[in-house]
Order: structure tokens, then C-alpha cells, then sequence
């Protein structure tokens, strides 16, 4: 589907109109709690879109070409910051000079607080093709231009920063569409549904993702409102779709409104509205609502069905990571194809200690695997080995780095393995027994379960020895004092 086929349906154009409408007359309860990249908070109420600008908030660093810090809050300061970011990024890629657009898309990484794409962003510079990818993907994803959705099929890896790598290097305007924007846009879908006269399927299921404190970025926790579709649950080319059917939509409402006409042309117009949508989908409470606990919401069909229930927390799947590992080299050597479904046959197909694994608990062995976590399929077998080997090279080969950079917690609710490393640690310091670590775990609100809590620390202790972050007491090492050095869980 094209673009003007997209804005044709009955459902996009009402909603269009009802942005129009609506968002200069609704009321914002702003409540951002105090956290390096918004210190002191933020408490205050605006009404309409566009006052919401100036109230937008980011605290972020970055270093140039010249390793020089760019440092960035308000608005008009982020907009100077970006604006290098894109000249650096688009001449790298122009020049075809893969190793300054690497160092723009990491750079990027770092001002967004995310990483997850790091690996894999290495591996398309070491084999010379990420100029020639972000080339085809920026024509792919460009707001105005004639293309189809089903060519974003080629899409290779999608995530909370590679939609910032592929918005900065577009020239018309296309979105930064991570877990915050799309809660927002998919919270105005919710409300539109609830007043929309028309019916049928939901056509605009916007999709999100999970912050990491306990704000709420899914309108389903509201009574009566669509929850929205979970970023891992979905494909790669999907969410880059829905980035681009933003950029669209976005387009189309600015192009009928006045809105954020101080800003300059189009594209820099609809990066203010995307700024503004980063602002209200912190925690979507800030329309007003009241979460439901257990709330039930509206399902794709129309049925009702129960929201996730409460905030998951920093507990993961459960994983013997070290010997997940061993069995993922073990797998490439034998030289099946390297994807999940791939491992996951493999290992349900072997047996250990005389048992063999369901086939879900072989899935769930697969969480380190992901790109929020660790980005381990398609590695080379060179680093594969450096990461089984473990220790602090194969922390910098699983990070994918010559150095060892300080961790640092994004907005969202990414790299647990290593959160979780960083937790166990801190409760192993903190206490000596048993009952004292998980009771911190829980009141701490990493956890909601003495069994979550054990959880937790049973992946933490296993991420940490093997990376030689904890010791065999599972207390911190001095590599665990300079990895996280500065870090911080603060909401």
C-alpha cells in the first residue's frame, strides 16, 4: 500500500480529523519523576499540542568526530544537537565511509540512551555494507515519496535505535518512532475508537513497547481503551511500517493545520510533533485516566480481553545463560542455519542429562539472544567463541566494542540481562542472607514476587560470573565497579 491509498480509508481520514479537532483543546497533566535525563522532574499542565514543546525535557551527551561533548535538555538545544548528528550521519553515508557512519549511528545510540543495535551495526560496517543499507532503507522509508509498505519487507533488524539512525538520516520528516511515540499516537488511536462513529477492525493498531519504571505506555490499561500491540511481538518490517504510516499521517495533519509553523518547513515541523508525542507517552496518564487494575480493554477482534497485568520489573525469562552459550556454539558448529527456529529445533532435539527440553522452555532460553539483550545470532564465530569464553573480553566482544564503555539504563525496558547483573549485585553488597536480597529485590520494585526476585538474581548471578562482573560469592569485582560506574535505576 502506498501513501495515498493509506490516507484514502475512511478510518485514517476520520482520525486525521479528529487530531485536528481534539488536540488543541485537550488538557496534559505533564508528571515526569526526577532522573538524569529529566533532573528535577517535570510536574505541570498544558493544553494542546503545541504548548506541549515547550515544556519537552531530554538530558543527553554525546561526542563528536573531534571527541568533543555535545550536550543537549530543552528543545531548541536538541534540535542543534540532532542537526549535527544528521550532517555527520548523512555525510558518512553519502562518502560510503562506513566507519564515520558508524561512529554517527553509535553517537545517536548514545544521545537515545539505547544500545541494542550496536552489534549489529558493527557487523554491516565490518562487511562494508552500512552506508549501502541505510542508502536503501532511507529510500524505503522517505515520507514523500511513492512507495509501497511491502517493500519494507527487506528490513533486517528494528529497533528503539535504529529508528532514530533511520529517522536522522531522512530529509522529509519520518518520525523517531520508539516506545514513547508510538504510546502516544496509539493512546489519541484509543480515544478516536471511543468516539468514532464508524466500525469494523481497528485499522491503526499502533504499536509499543515497555518503559522501564512503572509508567504506563499501553492504553490498554485503561477501561474500555485498545491495548496496543507490544514490539516484540511484532516483526522488524512491521515496526518500521508503522514508523512510516506515522510520518504520513503526521504529514497530512500538519498539512491542514498551522501547528509548530515556527519551526521552519515540513520536516522540521513534524519532528516538533514527533517531540511532542516523545513528551506525552512518558506515562500515558497524563491524559487524564485512571488505570484500571486488571482493566479490560478491547481486543482485535472486539472481544474483551485482560490487559498484562502490574509491571513486569527488571525479571526475565529464565536462562542458564553460560551453558545456553555453549549450546548456541555447539549448534553453529554443526552447521544448521542460524536463526532462532533453527536453535530452538536443535535444542529441543538434543537431549541433556537424559531429559529433553519442552519446546517453550527451548524458546525461552533464547531471551539473551534478542536485540534488546545481547544480538547473538548471525555473530561470527570468532566473537561467538570470545563471548562463550566469557570475562571482560567477551563482555566487550558480546557489546561488540574495542573498549569497554560505562553501562548506562535507557528510557525503556532493554538490556535486562545486565540490569539484572547490576541488581544482584547491589543485593549481595547490601545483604547477606537469603531473605535479605530478595526482600530488597521486591521493595526495591525490580520485582513483584519472592520467586520473580529469585528470578532475577539467578540470571544476575549467571550473566555476572560469566562475565566476571561478580565473583564466585557473587559480590561485585572490579569490573563490575567500572561498568557501572554512575549507573542508576531511578525511574
Amino acid at each position: 500500500m502506498n501513501r495515498d491509498d493509506f490516507l484514502a480509508q475512511p478510518e485514517v481520514e476520520a482520525f486525521i480529523e479528529w487530531l485536528a479537532a481534539n488536540l488543541p483543546v485537550l488538557t496534559f497533566k505533564l508528571r515526569f519523576k526526577s532522573s538524569k535525563f529529566v533532573p528535577g522532574g517535570l510536574t505541570v499542565d498544558v493544553q494542546g499540542i503545541e504548548q506541549v514543546l515547550e515544556h519537552y525535557r531530554w538530558k543527553a551527551s554525546w561526542r563528536d568526530s573531534h571527541q568533543s561533548a555535545v550536550d543537549s535538555e530543552t528543545w531548541m538545544q536538541t534540535q542543534g544537537s540532532l542537526r549535527q548528528l544528521r550532517e555527520w550521519l548523512s555525510a558518512g553515508v553519502r562518502a560510503g565511509d562506513e566507519q564515520q557512519a558508524l561512529q554517527a549511528c553509535l553517537q545517536i545510540l548514545r544521545w537515545g540512551g539505547v544500545r541494542g543495535a550496536i552489534p549489529f551495526l558493527h557487523r554491516l560496517a565490518a562487511s562494508g555494507e552500512l552506508s549501502s543499507y541505510l542508502k536503501k532503507m532511507a529510500g524505503l522509508m522517505a515520507l514523500d515519496a511513492d512507495n509501497d509498505l511491502d517493500d519494507l519487507s527487506s528490513v533486517e533488524r528494528f529497533d528503539s535505535g535504529l529508528t532514530k539512525i533511520h529517522a536522522l538520516l531522512d530529509l522529509s520528516g519520518s518520525p523517531i518512532y520508539d516506545s514513547r511515540v508510538g504510546a502516544a499516537i496509539a493512546m489519541l488511536y484509543a480515544l478516536f475508537r471511543q468516539q468514532w462513529a464508524g466500525r469494523g477492525k481497528p485499522l491503526l493498531r499502533f504499536p509499543s513497547g515497555g518503559a522501564r519504571g512503572d509508567q504506563i505506555r499501553n492504553p490498554g490499561a485503561f477501561a474500555n481503551c485498545l491495548a496496543a500491540p507490544q514490539f516484540s511481538a511484532i516483526e522488524y518490517a512491521e515496526w518500521a511500517r508503522w514508523q512510516v504510516r506515522l510520518g504520513w499521517i503526521v504529514r497530512a495533519l500538519l498539512g491542514r493545520t498551522g501547528w509548530f509553523a515556527d519551526q521552519g518547513a515540513m520536516p522540521a515541523r513534524c519532528h516538533a510533533f514527533e517531540a511532542s508525542l516523545f513528551m506525552l507517552g512518558y506515562d500515558l496518564r497524563c491524559f487524564g485516566l485512571t488505570p484500571v487494575p486488571e482493566a479490560q480493554a478491547v481486543g482485535e477482534q472486539g472481544e474483551v480481553s485482560l490487559r498484562e497485568s502490574g509491571n513486569s520489573g527488571w525479571v526475565p525469562t529464565g536462562h542458564p545463560f553460560g551453558q545456553v552459550l555453549s549450546d548456541y556454539l555447539a549448534f553453529r558448529h554443526s552447521g544448521a542455519p542460524d536463526n532462532k527456529d533453527a536453535f530452538v529445533d536443535w535444542l529441543v532435539a538434543e537431549p541433556r542429562n537424559g531429559k529433553t527440553l519442552s519446546r517453550a522452555t527451548a524458546q525461552g532460553y533464547c531471551f539473551p539472544f534478542s536485540i534488546d539483550e545481547f544480538d547473538l545470532f548471525g555473530r561470527s564465530l570468532a566473537a561467538l567463541e570470545r563471548i562463550v569464553e566469557g570475562g571482560e573480553d567477551g563482555l566487550r566482544a558480546a557489546l561488540s566494542g574495542e573498549t569497554l564503555e560505562p553501562f548506562t539504563v535507557g528510557d525503556e525496558r532493554v538490556s535486562v540481562c545486565l540490569v539484572d547483573v547490576f541488581i544482584t549485585g547491589n543485593a549481595y553488597a547490601r545483604a547477606e542472607s537469603d531473605k535479605e536480597r530478595v526482600d530488597y529485590v521486591v521493595n526495591a520494585g525490580y520485582a513483584g514476587t519472592e520467586n520473580s526476585a529469585r528470578t532475577l538474581m539467578a540470571v544476575g548471578r549467571s550473566v555476572g560470573k560469566h562475565f566476571g562482573l561478580l565473583d564466585v560469592q557473587h559480590l561485585p569485582t572490579p569490573l563490575f565497579e567500572q561498568f557501572y560506574q554512575g549507573c542508576s535505576l531511578d525511574a
